[in-house]
């Protein structure tokens, strides 16, 4: 009986400690961006593709002050190369590889003014190689230290819905290589 009248009171103060008027002071906001990535590297081959899709997606918590932190993931396409006929001691055979990144940070952003912000972040990135040579398939995937600075312009469509571009540069300790990214966010 006793239990059940403690209950009943902490039920209350729950209850009546949490007005219903909504706190402005801070958000959480959900950012989806998806666009086009440049992969820089000292690799120097002639069939190697170094444009591919980069896309993000970034939660971040916005109180009343200019400075906004968060988590970030995504993919981003780094290259590719597929090269047929090549002659090695072994024979003759087609080569085939690629490396795509995830990302696994925490981002920071900060206001310049209303619409433009500086976003920067910093973490691990899950890297995955895929390739064929002499008709066996590699797979490999490896953890490489990392960062990213960009920055973003963000227009409101409504009060729930902004949409704009982030211009993205990211730089890969493990392989020593960087990457450009343009996207359009949501």
């Amino acid at each position: 009986m006793l239990i059940k009248k403690i209950l009943i009171v902490i039920v209350f103060i729950t209850c009546s400690g949490f007005s219903q008027v909504e706190d402005t002071t801070y958000s959480l906001t959900t950012e989806i961006g998806l666009g086009y990535s440049r992969y820089f590297t000292t690799m120097d081959y002639s069939d190697l593709n170094k444009s591919g899709f980069f896309g993000t997606l970034r939660i971040m918590w916005n109180p009343e002050h200019l400075l906004s932190i968060g988590l970030e993931t995504g993919y981003q396409y780094l290259y590719s190369i597929d090269v047929k006929n090549i002659q090695t001691e072994f024979g003759t055979s087609n080569f085939s590889a690629s490396m795509v990144s995830v990302p696994i940070f925490i981002a920071i952003a900060m206001k310049l003014t209303p619409n433009i912000k500086l976003i920067g972040g910093s973490g691990t990135y899950l890297l995955f190689n895929n390739g064929n040579l002499f008709g066996d398939e590699l797979k490999s995937s490896q953890i490489s230290i990392g960062a990213h600075a960009g920055i973003a312009y963000v227009h409101p469509l409504t009060d729930l819905i902004s949409i704009g571009g982030e211009l993205q540069y990211s730089y890969y300790s493990k392989i020593q290589d960087q990457c450009s990214s343009v996207c359009i966010s949501l």
